[in-house]
């Protein structure tokens, strides 16, 4: 009834009346069309579908509507995103308006240095999603330097610490000596989460900054305040943009609902 990419002479009016005069596709590779009959029947090779071919369905389900193909895809996807770059991944979103993991995706892509990006995925990202990671980039980083120059100040000494002064010269010189550099360290910077760690194994090194008193101060430190709003400003950075530029489309009725309408579903049509 159908051939896929076939280059048979076509005879006007003929087309689906016999096995000899095919309804042709030409957009349609045979891929694409054993990759439909995988979803509509649930059958796979052993080995699964490959990432060409997620994205052949995603291109099938684009193309013919097929609500089914997508949610497979996208599933697909979904499950195997660790094995992605996340500007691969935010590609794929913008491409086929899928909202699943655009925000996850932009999250880990902030973590990447701007030189680590492909030309070709910088203009597959758009101006939008570009521009947006580069002013994010620059504040960021600017955020950075705030916190690694100015530490958390010494709200109450501790009972038992005997010279404030020397307490508080001391944690100036631990923040800065410590933390700025495992923030600032232009060989091997630390994330936010990372430089906490290690901050609290310095317990043995505080100089004279009174033990209660570092207690006090770790658990600041260990509340990330300063840390959580570049978090914030990530994340809400990426649902602006997921919310702009994303529209997934509208879900297709399902074949109950063609049946009550009288209308054929679209397994029928194909």
């Amino acid at each position: 009834m159908f051939s896929v990419g076939s280059q048979l002479p076509l005879t006007e009016g003929m087309e689906g009346s016999n096995d000899d005069h095919p309804i042709i596709i030409p957009e349609l590779s045979m891929n694409m069309f054993e990759l439909f009959l995988s979803v509509a029947y649930n059958s796979w090779k052993p080995e699964g579908p490959t990432h060409d071919d997620v994205l052949d369905l995603l291109r099938f389900s684009n193309k013919f509507m097929s609500q089914k193909a997508r949610d497979v895809a996208i599933n697909h996807l979904h499950e195997r995103r660790f094995q992605h770059k996340p500007y691969e991944l935010l590609a794929l979103c913008l491409e086929f308006s899928i909202s699943k993991f655009f925000v996850p995706a932009f999250r880990h892509l902030v973590e990447f240095r701007i030189r680590d990006i492909p030309g070709p995925v910088r203009r597959r990202l758009g101006f939008e999603v570009w521009n947006a990671f580069v002013d994010l980039k620059e504040l960021l980083d600017e955020h950075n330097r705030i916190i690694a120059c100015e530490e958390p100040p010494i709200i109450t000494y501790s009972p038992y610490c005997t010279d404030n002064t020397a307490c508080f010269i001391d944690w100036q010189q631990l923040w800065w000596n410590s933390m700025a550099r495992f923030l600032l360290d232009g060989r091997n910077p630390q994330k936010f989460n990372e430089a906490i760690e290690r901050f609290q194994e310095l317990g043995p090194e505080i100089g004279r900054v009174n033990p209660e008193c570092w207690k006090t101060l770790l658990q600041t430190v260990k509340k990330a305040t300063a840390f959580c709003l570049a978090f914030d400003l990530v994340e809400e950075t990426a649902q602006q943009l997921s919310a702009a530029l994303i529209t997934e489309p509208a879900p297709m009725l399902t074949k109950a609902e063609l049946d009550t309408l009288g209308l054929p579903s679209h397994e029928e049509i194909l």
